[in-house]
């Protein structure tokens, strides 16, 4: 038992908490590059731009270091679906959502909505696999955690901005559908491949739409490419380990870990934007997202 503990501790434990600390560093670092990049909270597609340039440069790099690993880069035939269809809800609808949405709210406030993703991914997996099924400790702790995602509001709903914390939801949304879809499509594939590709495509496709609708950065510095270059490597690392994580093990045991997006999130937002994290609604609801994935996450501990 001791041996298996430390087993979970170093291939399941550690790099999940790896993965969620840069994902929770990532609200407070877009809203600092769109200061840096010039990029204002009423230019979507310039937000689309800038969450391009990020994805495509972290795609690329994760295809670099494939190749040099000796790895192929090229994908097979039966490799092309499962790259779209990750690079869909992964790269795609969760992104265009979260750039926009991220834009009209606080980091502390997006960290924790972004946090919502695991409570999906669990709801997707006990509706199409049959090994990921909710329990009462599962459902009491999704209930817990969308308690918290109503705290965030004034009064409940009242304050809570469709434009901006709904997007940054519905991004969550499609962040859980794409952990269903790894799990799906990756067991017995090279998570490099996969991810490299995904965020190339998913990128491109930002970029794109950013570009045909006008979009452009405002500036360039050397503090904004020296930032953006530090999302470029979060986003290649963190992306590879979680799915190559959702290869490994069930998404109920990997996705629990999400409890951790909105702590390093709200952390990181006091840190890099001075942002005040001690007030009641934000501590309330940083305890009840947090409290609700940690009981799920027991529940599955003790399957």
């Amino acid at each position: 038992m001791g041996e298996q503990k430390r087993s979970l501790l170093r291939q399941l434990y550690l790099p999940a908490v790896l993965c969620t600390a840069l994902w929770g560093s990532a609200a407070p670092c877009v809203k600092r590059g769109y200061e840096l990049f010039a990029v204002s909270a009423d230019a979507p597609f310039s937000q689309l731009v800038f969450a391009g340039w990020r994805f495509a440069l972290a795609g690329i790099l994760v295809l670099l270091v494939t190749r040099l690993k000796g790895h192929r880069i090229v994908p097979k035939r039966d490799e092309i679906k499962p790259i779209l269809a990750i690079s869909l809800f992964q790269s795609m609808l969760q992104y265009v959502c979260y750039y926009i949405g991220l834009s009209g709210t606080t980091g502390t406030k997006g960290s924790v909505l972004s946090g919502t993703q695991t409570f999906f991914a669990l709801l997707l997996a006990h509706c199409l696999l049959p090994n990921d099924k909710l329990n009462r400790r599962k459902t009491l702790g999704c209930i817990c955690g969308f308690a918290g995602v109503l705290a965030l509001g004034l009064g409940g709903l009242n304050g809570f901005n469709l434009t901006g914390d709904g997007l940054v939801l519905l991004s969550a949304v499609s962040a859980g559908a794409g952990a269903l879809v790894s799990r799906i499509y990756t067991p017995g594939r090279d998570p490099m491949l996969l991810t490299g590709w995904q965020l190339l495509i998913g990128g491109c496709f930002l970029l794109g739409v950013g570009t045909m609708g006008g979009g452009a950065l405002g500036r360039v510095t050397l503090g904004g490419v020296l930032l953006l270059g530090y999302m470029i490597v979060l986003s290649a690392a963190a992306f590879t380990i979680w799915t190559a994580l959702l290869g490994k093990f069930p998404v109920g045991k990997v996705s629990l870990f999400g409890f951790l997006i909105p702590v390093f999130g709200t952390l990181f937002s006091a840190l890099v934007l001075g942002e005040n994290i001690f007030t009641v609604r934000n501590l309330a609801a940083l305890v009840l997202v947090s409290g609700g994935i940690a009981v799920a996450n027991s529940a599955s501990t003790k399957k």
